[in-house]
């Protein structure tokens, strides 16, 4: 990795480019002087003592005296990426502080996404929730049908099964892929009544754990997000009739 990309990486975490050309020299060049680090970097002597003091804050140098000099010397990176993640840790306790602080739950939270990366994004994102996912209406779009053949979704399959996360499919057509539910575990699958049975949709809508996601399979495609408890809860009841009078695929 080049100079350049490290100084990129460490400035987007905060480390101005100038911490980062020295600590780099550190780095390469072991123990050194401030003199030393001055003369090879051609940076003035008082610019470098500035900037070996704000790295000694990070914790990212240290110095010791040695023959009446100080000496300077870098530490380890991984101190860098053990203060990201605290950093990180402290962000996920704010926003979960936020969520169960600020955010009521009985109010709807509805926004859009659009496009057809944001469907796969939605997919993954469900096999945090540990929860049932419902998904209801998708025989007749061959986008969707697509993704759920494809490397991702197979790859989605083997993560599901692996947290045992449990998937219902509720069709209104009779699946071209209807043989592969009975090979993949923790997966079940019912057809309509032909009562009930649509000749075509452009809809398909999935819910899991307070979350209903609505996606329309027009150009371009959108997905409706509804963030809300309440309103989650009617859609699997509602989902849960509909299951009852429903067959198994076969």
């Amino acid at each position: 990795m080049a100079d350049e990309t490290i100084i990129k990486a460490f400035a987007s975490i905060g480390i101005p480019k100038m911490q980062t050309v020295v600590y780099l020299d550190l780095l390469k060049n072991k123990e050194s002087t401030a003199a030393q680090v001055a003369k090879r970097i051609r940076m003035h002597r008082t610019n470098v003592y500035d900037t070996l003091t704000k790295l000694k804050e990070r914790n990212l140098i240290f110095s010791f005296n040695k023959e009446g000099k100080q000496i300077y010397a870098a530490l380890t990176t991984d101190l860098i990426i053990n203060e990201e993640k605290d950093k990180l840790e402290h962000l996920k306790s704010a926003m979960d502080y936020i969520n169960t602080t600020y955010i009521s739950g009985q109010t709807p939270k509805v926004y859009t996404l659009e496009g057809l990366n944001a469907v796969k994004s939605i997919i993954f994102g469900l096999l945090e929730k540990k929860s049932t996912i419902w998904i209801y209406g998708l025989a007749e779009n061959k986008n969707l049908i697509t993704i759920l053949n494809d490397k991702i979704m197979h790859a989605f399959h083997l993560e599901r099964v692996k947290r045992k996360i449990g998937l219902k499919l509720l069709f209104y057509k009779s699946p071209e892929m209807k043989n592969i539910f009975d090979k993949i575990k923790f997966t079940e699958a019912r057809l309509l009544p032909k009562t009930q049975q649509a000749k075509s949709s452009q809809i398909t809508q999935i819910v899991c754990d307070g979350l209903v996601y609505i996606t329309l399979w027009i150009h371009p495609i959108y997905t409706i997000v509804i963030e809300n408890d309440v309103i989650a809860k009617e859609y699997v009841d509602f989902y849960t009739i509909l299951w009852n009078y429903s067959k198994k695929v076969m």
